[in-house]
């Protein structure tokens, strides 16, 4: 069960792209086979879901995306000119998803600078694309995600980023299917766990929600959000180290991202997870889903 998978039926025959300030058909948005996004992974991407119309927590995802650009030494403030609520409105008009579920998909390459390292550059290649999304089903939700275990060794400096770089997260996913798995957890080489193949992980214990604390950690979105409204209902929330050999301890366990909101775990490799705390669940999906 892919969480990116977009839902085909329903899309238009001819998918509209932004691609470096123009509207063009898909198939037609093409980027120089020098792009350092092909030739490196050289670049950042943010996938966010549309509600008939409403982009949700575009502000945050662009905070991420602009403030990883400075990091990687690509042009923020560029990025930050851009009109994107006009972009991703007009795009998702132009591909008939302003009545229904999107998924929307920001990229972001170095364009086709020569020098190694990291030139700056003044304008880098921007793409930005629409099209349907299929939530996973109510059932799903209520039954939860079984769960496969990475082979601890997954340290990376720009796991901070959400880069191109993204081969490690979809072997990791790869990993999973073949093992009859819906979603991979990847674990540091000291055992600790850090974030699932597409999004970030939430746990319960003896009253206290509480997330993976790891040194270089990109900043979830959607779970910044979840603690956000975990605390105004005057939950206690923590950020702690957690281990493989502290799973047996965990009550609850869910994964989180920008097009499913909030799943829960059902197991993880043969541990059975308890789906607690449904309706206070349900009611915080159901923000996630809107941008609430």
């Amino acid at each position: 069960m892919a969480m990116e998978a977009p839902e085909t039926k329903g899309a238009v025959e001819s998918p509209v792209a932004w691609l470096n300030g123009a509207l063009l058909p898909l198939a037609e948005a093409a980027v120089s086979p020098l792009d350092r996004g092909f030739q490196y992974g050289d670049g950042l991407f943010e996938t966010l879901r549309a509600d008939r119309g409403r982009v949700c927590y575009l502000d945050r995802h662009l905070r991420r995306l602009t403030g990883s650009a400075r990091h990687l030494r690509l042009p923020a403030a560029f990025l930050e000119a851009l009109p994107w609520a006009e972009i991703v409105a007009e795009l998702l008009r132009r591909n008939h998803l302003e009545a229904s579920i999107a998924r929307l998909k920001v990229l972001v390459t170095r364009g086709c600078a020569v020098a190694l390292g990291l030139p700056e550059v003044e304008r880098p290649t921007v793409l930005v694309t629409a099209a349907p999304y299929r939530s996973p089903s109510p059932e799903d939700y209520l039954r939860g995600w079984s769960v496969h275990l990475g082979a601890p060794g997954f340290t990376s400096p720009l796991a901070a980023h959400k880069s191109l770089n993204y081969l490690i997260f979809l072997a990791a996913r790869q990993e999973a299917l073949e093992r009859g798995k819906d979603e991979a957890i990847l674990v540091a080489a000291d055992g600790r766990l850090c974030e699932t193949a597409a999004g970030s992980l939430l746990f319960y214990r003896a009253g206290t929600w509480l997330h993976p604390l790891q040194p270089l950690q990109l900043p979830g979105i959607t779970l910044g959000r979840a603690v956000e409204l975990l605390q105004d209902q005057g939950c206690s929330v923590r950020s702690i180290p957690i281990a493989v050999s502290d799973l047996d301890r965990l009550d609850g366990a869910w994964i989180l991202n920008s097009l499913i909101g909030i799943m829960p775990i059902r197991e993880i490799d043969g541990r059975m997870l308890s789906i607690i705390q449904p309706d206070l669940i349900a009611a915080i999906r159901g923000r996630l889903l809107i941008g609430g």
